[in-house]
């Protein structure tokens, strides 16, 4: 048991990072002025709306709640990914660009349209979608690759005090 739950933190911690390159890649195509809004600003919105809590808008803390709700969310994918391919998901092109693809349609054709916090897909502009799936296709190869650097970690760099002192770091 001990085993799936480190495949499912490993999920978890490279969903985490994958995540935070799609905010990377989404602010600079802010910045360039191709998107509006972010999907994650969206969602704090959303959901400071459904709450109850009121909008942070005129605050750094809605900067925090949309990141931490993004990363969260990046997080579980992850996990969700981890327990489907499990220790035998040897990373390549084919499993990250299925991974990201996959979350792409769930969240631009279903989810997002639910919630009210986008167009859906077949609505928004060939910009829009081609920004939503470059971004969710960075997300899977980096939530995939990492996922299998981190598991052969475990059993390649064991965290002792030889290995420490031997080690190249850089």
């Amino acid at each position: 048991m001990l085993q799936k739950q480190q495949v499912l933190i490993h999920g978890a911690l490279a969903g985490a990072l994958g995540a935070a390159c799609m905010t990377a890649l989404r602010m600079a195509a802010h910045r360039a002025g191709w998107l509006e809004a972010m999907v994650p600003q969206a969602v704090e919105v959303w959901a400071s709306e459904k709450s109850g809590v009121g909008s942070l808008q005129d605050t750094a803390g809605h900067h925090v709640a949309d990141q931490l709700l993004h990363l969260g969310y990046g997080a579980f994918a992850g996990v969700v990914y981890a327990g489907l391919a499990g220790r035998g998901g040897q990373a390549n092109a084919r499993r990250a660009l299925g991974f990201g693809s996959a979350l792409w349609a769930f969240g631009s054709a279903l989810l997002f349209p639910a919630l009210r916090i986008a167009r859906p897909l077949w609505r928004a502009s060939p910009r829009e979608e081609l920004i939503n799936f470059s971004a969710h296709a960075l997300y899977g190869a980096v939530t995939v690759f990492l996922l299998d650097e981190l598991e052969r970690q475990r059993v390649t760099q064991p965290r002792t005090r030889l290995g420490v002192q031997h080690a190249r770091v850089g």
